[in-house]
């Protein structure tokens, strides 16, 4: 699956969610020319209001959405200004349904506005849709010194078609553990994995990519990850955070690609899925 195909299954599974909120919930309308007696008459005002609110659904529906837009906004930096700002106004049209604010003008009409509002972003992920769908694999430092022949990851691609992807990152802490690391042994197969690197360097330009057993792209990022323009709980400081915000920034550059985040480290896997990468489990090999 890919990223957009994620964040579009996000809001829709929201909508129900919210349509139940809705009908736990009252509107009512009240006319405050009710007793007109010749004074003032009033016109151009809402008069419809909340009679009773689903607070718990409120708290989820938030944490939902929330959750969903987190990820989903990393994507507006390829939106037009015009598809920016109708983004924007929908974004603000749904948090006042959900935090229940400005009443519509019942509850059926509520649905409809939500759904008028997340077709709006539906309709702007269909719109980040690209006809090459191909495959990245992203392992992580302890996956790549388990696994370093890309061929093994056709396991978890399969295909034998896909592109690897190695992260800045990963190349410091390889190149921290083979002088650090307390166990020769351990310090060897690292360098034996720094090595078949700078042999793929030997090939070509790996920053563009080099074709590794005639069908695998691999690549390596140079660059770190924008920490101003990312989840605003990955902390810089970690460098599980740094990998997963790089493997994030790959993602979101190529939303219509699947990408496939290799880690068995518990910790990680859980990181990643809360950044909506998919994830492999390398320990599923054996």
């Amino acid at each position: 699956m890919t990223y957009i195909d994620k964040l579009i299954n996000q809001i829709e599974e929201l909508e129900p969610q919210v349509d139940t909120m809705f009908d736990k919930s009252a509107i009512l309308y009240t006319d405050p020319n009710e007793n007109y007696n010749g004074g003032f008459y009033l016109v151009g005002f809402d008069f419809h209001h909340w009679t009773k609110k689903d607070e718990k659904g409120q708290i989820l529906c938030k944490e939902a959405y929330d959750n969903f837009y987190q990820n989903f906004e990393l994507l507006l930096t390829k939106a037009t200004p015009d598809i920016e700002q109708k983004i924007n106004e929908a974004n603000l049209e749904i948090k006042n349904l959900i935090e229940q604010n400005r009443a519509p003008t019942s509850i059926e009409s509520g649905k409809a506005v939500l759904r008028k509002n997340t077709t709006i972003i539906k309709e702007y992920l269909e719109l980040l849709r690209r006809e090459e769908n191909g495959l990245i694999i992203v392992p992580d430092t302890n996956a790549l010194i388990q696994y370093p022949d890309p061929t093994v990851y056709q396991k978890v691609a399969n295909t034998t078609d896909f592109t690897m992807v190695i992260l800045p990152t990963v190349l410091s802490e390889l190149d921290k553990l083979k002088l650090t690391h307390r166990n020769e042994d351990f310090r060897k197969k690292v360098k034996s994995v720094i090595k078949r690197l700078k042999g793929y360097r030997k090939q070509g330009n790996v920053l563009k990519g080099v074709t590794v057993n005639k069908s695998i792209l691999l690549k390596m990022v140079a660059t770190e990850p924008d920490f101003s323009y990312t989840l605003n709980w990955l902390d810089s400081r970690n460098n599980d955070d740094r990998i997963i915000a790089n493997a994030l920034e790959l993602q979101t550059k190529n939303p219509s690609q699947r990408l496939i985040f290799v880690s068995s480290d518990i910790n990680f896997q859980n990181k990643a899925e809360l950044a909506n990468l998919e994830v492999f489990d390398p320990d599923d090999f054996e």
